[in-house]
């Protein structure tokens, strides 16, 4: 059995964070192996001056380096106001001077997109130092006007534009509300719509204008798959988003949803070994440029066979110990779901086991004749516990004993065992007891955070 080899791994210190909307758990990792030991936790409290520092003070160490800001003054601005221009920045009059924290306003200021230019300057006299700047603003849009639309409401072209009076007047901004608003027009089946910025890309162009040629709404009249042997013509159809249904009027046509028929079809073959798969769509019209016939054109080339498969990277195990458990094996048609589960596998056998960063890739190696090898390379990473539990409850009817019941075993001591954090998840997202709305994006979740010197994915 697989889990019979409990050897010892070093360990490093990890933060666990399980957030939820209307409760909020913080677990944190300390070091620790399998069995018990006098360990520290990894985090503690904060010291006082860096509490003070977070809430706009200056820390104590620079207080004694730095000099205190006098004044800071801006030069330049005419829409924008010197109130906003300093509630950006932590360099503020009374504060220590900071050469970092200063460099970091002017970065903070040129992110929101409203200076074209910012220049920095210091003054120094025996009480302190005044800081000046002189900004040079961008254009700012003053209308946004469209022109030419029939069959769609400007609040909606609105919408899909994204920009608003008062925005910065930057070509780059501008174009790209052009490309949303094609994309938005073929959407809606107008697929050889032309828009054209007339004006705002000029520097005394203070108005935004977008010259729209709708051109005729496009209707499927027919689907039509050629080339396929492997896959059936019924699955297709069944998967692709572009759809013939039984009404009177025929679906609108978009060439988006199109190419992203392509895209899956294309992938779903390449899933199955056929790596030179190819397809293309052809476009066929009506006399009046207003039907559509589709022919998706597949050539699905040769199917790929696994070679060799190997794991590489394990301590814990012996690689010839996982072989017999993989999906993919030698000889067999390549499969892309199989490698998938074979990654899955790997990382739920070391995540149970405490390895929660463990990271798995499965590589393919290219070889003639159409064969694969399979190499699973594994970082099987350090084991983390859990040293405290910290409860952060929105609302006054919770208690903190009730909040901690849905993370079952996750507690101060135990190791962070990735199916019992899967579990908790599902506990919460079946509890009655934290607000849940999905259609806004409030889901109860437990998101683990890793230690800031471990360079791993967002978990």
């Amino acid at each position: 059995m697989l889990l019979r080899n409990w050897a010892r791994n070093s360990l490093a210190a990890a933060a666990a964070v399980a957030s939820l909307v209307s409760f909020e758990s913080r677990l944190f990792a300390q070091m620790g192996g399998m069995g018990g030991g006098d360990n520290a936790p990894a985090f503690a409290q904060p010291k006082f001056s860096d509490r003070v520092y977070e809430e706009g003070g200056p820390r104590s160490r620079l207080a004694k380096e730095g000099a205190i800001i006098l004044s800071v003054t801006v030069e330049g601005n005419k829409s924008v106001t010197e109130s906003y221009i300093q509630s950006v920045m932590q360099s503020r009059p009374d504060r220590v001077f900071d050469q970092q924290v200063f460099n970091q306003d002017i970065a903070a200021l040129h992110r929101t997109e409203l200076f074209s230019k910012i220049e920095s300057y210091s003054s120094e006299s025996p009480e302190g130092v005044h800081l000046k700047l002189r900004v040079q603003e961008r254009p700012l849009i003053r209308n946004v006007y469209f022109t030419g639309n029939r069959r769609l409401q400007e609040r909606d072209l609105d919408k899909h534009a994204g920009l608003t009076p008062g925005d910065p007047r930057d070509p780059v901004r501008i174009n790209s509300a052009k490309s949303r608003l094609i994309e938005y027009y073929q959407d809606q089946g107008m697929n050889q719509v032309d828009i054209q910025v007339r004006s705002g890309l000029r520097p005394d162009e203070p108005d935004v204008d977008f010259y729209i040629s709708e051109g005729p709404v496009e209707r499927l009249k027919s689907i039509t798959i050629i080339g396929n042997t492997q896959v059936s013509t019924e699955w297709l159809k069944a998967k692709i988003k572009t759809k013939i249904y039984p009404v009177i009027l025929p679906p609108k046509f978009s060439d988006r949803a199109v190419e992203d028929d392509r895209q899956f079809i294309l992938g779903h073959y390449r899933s199955l070994g056929y790596f030179d798969a190819k397809v293309d769509v052809r476009k066929d019209y009506n006399h009046s440029g207003d039907r559509v016939s589709a022919t998706f054109v597949i050539v699905e080339g040769e199917q790929y066979y696994v070679g060799k498969v190997a794991v590489a990277g394990t301590k814990r195990y012996a690689p010839e110990e996982l072989m017999p458990y993989m999906m993919i094996k030698s000889g067999a048609p390549f499969s892309f779901f199989d490698k998938q589960k074979d990654e899955a596998f790997l990382r739920e056998l070391y995540g149970i086991q405490g390895h929660f960063f463990c990271d798995v890739v499965g590589e393919i190696i290219y070889q003639p004749d159409n064969i694969v090898d399979i190499v699973y390379n594994v970082g099987e990473g350090d084991v983390y516990r859990i040293s405290d539990v910290r409860i952060h409850l929105e609302g006054e009817y919770t208690k903190e004993r009730v909040a901690l019941h849905p993370l079952g075993p996750l507690r101060p001591g135990s190791i962070i065992n990735s199916r019992q954090v899967d579990d908790a998840r599902r506990r919460l997202g079946f509890s009655q007891i934290f607000n849940m709305d999905p259609m806004q994006g409030i889901v109860p979740t437990i998101k683990i955070e890793p230690p800031e010197d471990l360079d791993v994915d967002d978990f």
